[in-house]
């Protein structure tokens, strides 16, 4: 068995964890003269939040998530060292852009204004996600149900617990890890070649009965140029990225000392042109015990980050979309090396079009960033068992954007103007915490005791400034008093809130059979109005250990079996706004007032105060089971769980006659509930071979029960080009469900069209042609299509997520293999608008291959309708399952395979460890999605208009410790 001893922080206690080959399992002492495990085994402590507590004496659902070969790969961040790796945890990638963070939820939505999971690093509560160097990371917990309670107003999305790497006792190591890779796009659309542009859009023309429109730039008599294809433009925006990323860690440590230093570079080219990704990390973590009564530390880490990301949400103007649909007869660039436009002649045949490589390599957005940690603490042990912590910590985050956009003049969609754009984002965040534990025992009563106070305090500051008609366009002009036009853009804000709590908990297990927690917090924010602030939030948690009962001894294949149940209530402050009860007033230039009445200044607010306004909670009920068999070898998690949100912030539209234009109120209840499965297997030791294996599964549904005085709310902000609208929270469905048509395949003949008809009689299509998109009517309706025909089409949430690993170890070779998967989930692939409708639009559109495989009375078997300019019958202006696919995937995440030099060999360089891998990131995806990438992300609800996609990539890593 391959066992390696790690050590870990774990809060405020150092304890060793052993990896047995890399899924982390209780800690071991193993003996050569006993094969027991379950006899040998020493009690794995894990972090609980404010303190640790012992595994088999956790009554609440708490998932330690997998990190095997985490150091050989490379991560953008915290989301992706989560993704498939703890159940329960769903994380959804927001597309593939180099500078994009995936988004995290724990346990479904948490409604329309859920809360994204709580990050606390080595005891510090951030605001938002860390910038945390993933290979600084030692190991993750979640805290999943109500046991997350004890973080109160913020936990209703959960807590992420991270502990990042700690010296040891012993002599100074250094340890160096060394990447270098290439990005490439894993799958490219391709649209039509120039004489196929040409062609199919000659047929559309003719098939409307417009040929005596024809633009010339499709008359191959009038126009043969246009048949001479000259630029893929889909090769042409995409290109193989690099990727380079070093990590150098330092540690070292004695009996009263210890300390560990990181620093990481990481650059990476992304697969779109002139878009990446950089930064620097780096992090010191020390502790050292001064007295036996006394022991102080910290941990301080800086963190820069900056790059240049390209739009690919828009419709009209991303970056794939209009490489899609730009004509491919115009070459990049003409000879003289400017970029091309339309030719001039036939311009107005195509449209209003954007050169696609001149956009990408126009982008100028910088936003470096600084985010730095002080964190300085003291543990005095007061008395036997009796301990006082006091931890403080200082967060900046200082952020710079600056924008630059050029003029476009080139032939097509000219912009003749540019404009540079300065913000600046600042947050300074302080945390003050006091904490005292005390354990005891009474015979076989056990108690663990923890109370505490905290306050944080957080200021935003910021300030946005743009100014027009730059003369010179040159980097060096690039600064806003070099501006022509004197009218300038000048805003700034200022935002402070404070966070006041107190907390306590109490366990007790009787002889570590019976297990009791209590746990309850009681929070202040500044956030709502002064009547109510504080807001009290409480768990209630209890386990039955039944391994340990005298009736289950001689069950030789069961290690271990434990009953888990918990119930509490969470708070939500997601989606309050610090204007939501003292809201800022704006400025009016033009407001016509006074005893002679004139257009004077005035000051006024749009939003109502709502003094009674208070934040959301979560209800949340679960229960669990912990087994392991077979000496410990096999391990299982299982959790059943409901977590109903209430009290949700909406932000809702007043009438005329109100004064205000909108007010926050409390409203809505919403319902996530599923299940959870973590298993674990290590097998058992073969001469030099060992494997483990481990399995995530979760299972979710949402469900919206409440909504605000409505029963659903059109979501418009998602749209393809302001006419595909197809979400809505609807009361009795799930979160941003689609709704639009259902279908039954194309009309064949003119004999269906005029079979379809409702119960009255009447025709339900009268103008459809044959090759048109059948539509239904919905039960009971009668009379021609309309929006009452709309019926739920899916949701973009994946119903079931999981994740695989499996680890081996063969002499010196090591191979890791990870797939990550959800299933169940529906894509909107808004792409088909644009990329199969010929000129429907209203612009002359480059398309899709997939558009010769259009229906024809000789092409029957498609689900593509006729070819026909400008959608006369609304086959692609209808919201339909025409556009819903299919989300599911099954992804090779990761594989790793490596070789660690014989001692013999790396001992004659005077080096104590010598590494070499390789490593590919989305090897293959199997989907039956027909867009880029399945993983479009949440950020647009499922909606897909040429979302930048993963990218695969292939490493080559060597790591030397010294």
């Amino acid at each position: 068995m391959n066992v390696s001893k790690i050590p870990v922080s774990v809060g405020y206690l150092t304890g060793r964890v052993l990896l047995i080959g890399a899924l982390s399992v209780s800690p071991l002492v193993l003996s050569q003269k006993q094969d027991s495990l379950k006899e040998k085994s020493i009690e794995e402590v894990v972090v609980v939040g404010y303190g640790t507590q012992k595994k088999s004496k956790v009554s609440g659902a708490v998932s330690e998530a997998s990190l095997d070969k985490l150091t050989s790969r490379s991560l953008s961040g915290v989301g992706e060292v989560l993704q498939g790796k703890a159940p329960g945890v769903t994380v959804i990638n927001e597309g593939g852009d180099p500078n994009g963070a995936p988004k995290v939820n724990i346990r479904g939505l948490g409604g329309i204004n859920g809360e994204t999971p709580l990050y606390v690093v080595d005891g510090v509560v951030f605001n938002g996600t860390p910038s945390i160097n993933p290979n600084d990371i030692q190991d993750i917990s979640v805290l999943k149900d109500a046991s997350a309670a004890i973080y109160g107003a913020r936990s209703s999305g959960g807590v992420i617990l991270i502990t990042t790497k700690r010296g040891k006792k012993g002599n100074l190591t250094v340890d160096f890890d060394v990447k270098y890779g290439v990005n490439n796009a894993w799958r490219i659309k391709e649209s039509l070649n120039a004489a196929e542009f040409q062609d199919v859009m000659y047929k559309a023309y003719d098939n409307a009965g417009k040929l005596n429109s024809l633009p010339i730039a499709f008359n191959p008599e009038k126009y043969p140029d246009g048949r001479v294809t000259r630029t893929d433009w889909m090769k042409e925006i995409f290109r193989t990225g690099t990727l380079q990323e070093y990590n150098v860690n330092v540690s070292g440590g004695s009996e009263k000392s210890r300390f560990f230093v990181g620093m990481n570079h990481r650059n990476l080219e992304g697969i779109l042109l002139n878009t990446q990704a950089k930064r620097y990390n780096f992090r010191v973590n020390s502790e050292h015990k001064v007295k036996d009564w006394l022991t102080i530390g910290e941990n301080m880490y800086y963190n820069y980050s900056d790059g240049n990301t390209a739009d690919t949400k828009s419709g009209y103007t991303g970056a794939l979309i209009a490489a899609m649909y730009y004509p491919p007869n115009v070459p990049a660039y003409t000879s003289s090396g400017a970029f091309s436009g339309l030719p001039i002649d036939v311009a107005g045949g195509y449209g209003d079009m954007i050169n696609p490589v001149a956009y990408l390599q126009r982008i100028s957005i910088r936003n470096p960033t600084h985010e730095i940690l002080i964190n300085p603490y003291a543990e005095i042990s007061l008395a036997k068992n009796l301990k006082f912590r006091s931890n403080f910590s200082q967060t900046f985050k200082i952020g710079t954007i600056k924008n630059f956009t050029y003029r476009v003049l080139e032939v097509g969609k000219i912009f003749d103007t540019n404009n540079l754009e300065y913000q600046s984002n600042n947050s300074s965040t302080s945390l003050a915490e006091q904490l005292l534990t005390y354990k005891t025992n009474f015979g076989q009563h056990n108690f663990d005791f923890l109370g505490g106070f905290t306050f944080q305090k957080t200021i935003d500051e910021g300030f946005l400034a743009k100014a027009y008609d730059f003369r010179s366009e040159a980097e060096v002009f690039q600064h806003l008093q070099n501006a022509a036009d004197t009218n300038k853009d000048v805003s700034s804000y200022k935002y402070q809130q404070a966070l006041i709590s107190y907390l306590a908990r109490v366990n007790y297990d009787y002889a570590g059979k019976y297990v009791i927690s209590l746990l309850g917090r009681r929070d202040g924010s500044s956030l709502v109005a002064k009547q109510n602030r504080f807001a009290n939030y409480y768990a209630l948690s209890g386990a039955w250990v039944v391994s340990k009962e005298n009736f289950m001894q001689n069950i030789s294949w069961l290690s271990t079996f434990k009953l888990r149940g918990s119930y509490g209530i969470l708070g939500n402050l997601g989606g309050i706004s610090p204007q939501a009860v003292n809201p800022l007033m704006i400025r009016d230039n033009n407001i016509i007032f006074g005893q002679d009445p004139s257009q004077n200044i005035a000051y006024y607010a749009t939003t109502r105060p709502n003094p009674d306004l208070k934040w959301g909670k979560s209800e949340q009920t679960n229960f669990g089971a912990d087994a392991s068999f077979l000496n410990n070898s096999l391990s299982l998690q299982f959790d059943y769980f409901v977590k109903n949100s209430r009290d949700q912030i909406f932000n809702v539209s007043l009438p005329s006659t109100a004064t205000y234009n909108n007010q926050y109120i409390n409203a809505g209840l919403f319902q996530d509930k599923g299940y959870e499965l973590g298993i674990n297997y290590n097998g058992k030791r073969t001469g030099d071979f060992t494997y483990s294996v481990g399995v995530t599964f979760s299972q979710l549904k949402n469900t919206v029960k409440k909504l605000a005085d409505v029963d659903e709310i059109f979501i418009n902000s998602n749209g393809v080009r302001g006419v595909l609208k197809p979400t809505r929270i609807k009361v009795g469905e799930s979160l941003y469900s689609y709704y639009g048509y259902k279908t039954d395949g194309i009309f064949q003949s003119q004999e269906e069209i005029n079979n379809y008809k409702d119960t009255n009689g009447n025709l339900i299509q009268p103008n459809a042609k044959p090759g048109d998109i059948k539509f239904l009517k919905k039960d009971g309706n009668v009379g021609v299509l309309n929006n009452n025909d709309f019926v739920n089409l899916g949701n973009p949430y994946p119903k079931f997520s999981y994740g695989l690993s499996y680890n081996m170890t063969w002499k010196n070779f090591d191979l890791n293999v990870f797939f990550q998967g959800v299933y169940g989930n529906k894509i909107f692939n808004g792409m088909k608008f644009v990329s199969l409708n010929p000129g429907g639009t209203g612009q002359n559109y480059n398309m899709d291959r997939d558009i010769l495989n259009a229906w024809t009375p000789q092409n029957t078997n498609t689900n593509i309708p006729r070819l026909v300019h400008g959608d006369p019958s609304g086959n692609y202006s209808k919201v339909s399952d025409f556009y819903v696919e299919d989300g599911s995937y099954l992804r090779l995440k990761n594989l790793t395979i490596g070789y660690s030099l014989p001692k013999d060999i790396y001992s004659r360089i005077n080096v104590n460890r010598l590494r070499i891998y390789v490593t590919t990131n989305n090897l293959f995806t199997i989907t039956k999605y027909t867009g880029f990438d399945p993983e479009v992300g949440m950020d647009t609800y499922g909606v897909d208009t040429g979302r930048y996609p993963q990218s695969r990539s292939f490493i080559f890593g060597v790591e030397v410790g010294l």
